[in-house]
């Protein structure tokens, strides 16, 4: 198994990633721990294993499975408070989404007010549970994108991780 492509990223929030791209050959996959990957300098058994637990889940079988492997360099702490903005700006669409609809569901049958206060309780649940699942992000967090896809079978498939070392 070997490194078919390398290139970099950079992102709208400035953040370069460093990308390799290989093929897992379906008699490869006892190897996936012995992975050499150049720009993974800290945390590289655990970004291994995610690697070989994405395979795993794939459940490719015959077919090759290829794979995307993009490690961030550290974040500077603007970066990671642009990110943390975005992570904001994500929970509060969410929960404003959630919190009209559910608004709209019970306003309906019990009236304007029942469905504001329904709505308000909602919007304010959804977005500390949206808030809780969505990382935060700190200066010097390296971020490690596994992207991976097999085709044939019963159709293309897809599944990534998103790990911060």
């Amino acid at each position: 198994m070997h490194v078919d492509k390398t290139y970099q990223v950079i992102t709208s929030h400035g953040v370069v990633f460093d990308v390799n791209e290989f093929v897992i050959a379906p008699e490869q996959c006892c190897h996936l721990r012995t992975l050499s990957l150049p720009f993974v300098r800290t945390g590289h058994y655990q970004v291994v294993e995610k690697v070989a637990e994405l395979y795993d889940r794939m459940l490719p079988g015959k077919l090759p499975c290829h794979m995307r492997v993009a490690v961030s360099r550290p974040l500077s702490r603007l970066q990671g408070d642009r990110l943390n903005e975005q992570r904001h700006d994500i929970s509060d669409l969410f929960s404003t989404a959630i919190g009209q609809a559910v608004s709209t569901l019970v306003g309906g049958p019990m009236g304007l007010t029942a469905g504001l206060i329904a709505g308000g309780v909602t919007k304010t649940a959804t977005n500390q549970l949206a808030r809780s699942r969505l990382p935060t992000f700190h200066a010097s967090d390296v971020l490690v994108f596994l992207f991976a896809r097999v085709n044939g079978g019963i159709g293309p498939q897809t599944s990534s991780v998103l790990l911060i070392l």
